[in-house]
This record gives C-alpha cells, sequence and structure tokens, in this order.
C-alpha cells in the first residue's frame, strides 16, 4: 500500500503535467516518455522518437543529454546526427543499467557545466538513469530540497512497473554514494 505522502505526490505530479505551460502543450513536450519540467532550464524523459527531435528544438532546447547506451531497445544510433543538424548541442553518457560510476556522474556535471544557461533535456530510455542524475545534480549542485526532490525522482522511477527505485539496489548504492561524496566548492 502506498503512503498519503507518495499518494499526494503522485497527485501533485499527475496537476503538474495537466496544468503545464500552453507552450509546452502546443509544442508536444508532453509527449515524451516520462516527462518532467524541473525548472525552465532542466528537463528529463524517457527515449525521443527520432520524429520528436524538432519538436524538442522548437520548444527552446539546446542542449541534450543523452545517459542510455545505443544498445538500449528504443536508443538511435544517429542520436547525435539528428540532434546536431537541428543544432542542438549533444552529450552522449552511456551510463550502464547495472553498475552506474562516479565517472559516470563527474562525465553528467562536465556536461551541466559546459551547458550552463541552456535549456538542457536529459534523457535515457525511460527516464529513470536521466531522473536520477537530474536528482542528484539538483541536490549537489543546485542546493534543492533532497525530500522534494527524492520524491520527484522516485515518481519518475514509479512510471516503470517492476522498475520501481525500491527494486534496484545498484541505483539506490549509486544515488546513496554519490549523495555523500563531499560538497561540491562552488556552486
Amino acid at each position: 500500500m502506498k503512503s498519503l505522502t507518495s499518494l499526494a505526490l503522485a497527485g501533485l505530479l499527475i496537476t503538474r503535467l495537466a496544468v503545464a505551460s500552453a507552450e509546452n502543450l502546443e509544442v508536444g513536450l508532453l509527449e515524451l516518455v516520462n516527462y518532467h519540467e524541473y525548472s525552465a532550464q532542466l528537463l528529463s524523459a524517457g527515449q525521443p522518437a527520432r520524429d520528436q527531435f524538432p519538436t524538442i528544438r522548437d520548444a527552446g532546447v539546446q542542449a541534450i543529454i543523452n545517459l542510455a547506451p545505443i544498445t538500449d531497445p528504443a536508443s538511435l544510433a544517429d542520436e547525435a546526427e539528428i540532434v546536431g543538424g537541428l543544432d542542438i548541442a549533444y552529450t552522449h553518457i552511456p551510463v550502464d543499467w547495472e553498475n552506474p560510476t562516479a565517472a559516470d556522474y563527474a562525465r553528467f556535471i562536465s556536461a551541466m557545466q559546459e551547458y550552463a544557461g541552456k535549456r538542457v533535456l536529459v534523457h535515457c530510455y525511460a527516464g529513470s538513469r536521466a531522473s536520477a542524475f537530474v536528482y542528484l545534480y539538483r541536490v549537489r549542485e543546485q542546493a534543492a530540497t533532497t525530500q522534494a526532490a527524492r520524491e520527484v525522482m522516485i515518481a519518475l522511477w514509479d512510471y516503470s512497473p517492476g522498475y520501481e527505485f525500491h527494486k534496484m539496489p545498484q541505483w539506490r548504492d549509486f544515488v546513496a554514494r554519490t549523495e555523500a561524496l563531499p560538497a561540491p566548492t562552488t556552486r
């Protein structure tokens, strides 16, 4: 049985999606799998389809960070070319589902620093990897409230039955290890 907090959060997320800005409804960002807008500058989702990238560009996304290995079922081998052809900056960090690492997170932080001030979409296959990395970024780099940020991450993971965060020890361990790293020296 889900706790009242989980149910309230799920209701809040559904409400947030229902009242999303007219701009996002017009450009179809809500059609992205497991889409979430953390701020005007930071978005996450599952793997966009080939024909969704022009819509993403039209929504003002200036950079994409793809955390899915090319071997994931919906991956596009030519995603870098598709995105580059739309004049969107692109970084691919293929994070192994079974073994996310501190090096993966360091590469992610480097990409986020490179794209500072840009509207960034972080994606992976279903949005789980992306939401975990964004959670860590928000808490560690942006000083977001841990509990609220974690509730959003968990709700996004719960989108994929069988892959809920609490059922993924490698991801629980990765997040805990990364949270325990010394705080960044500059924000």
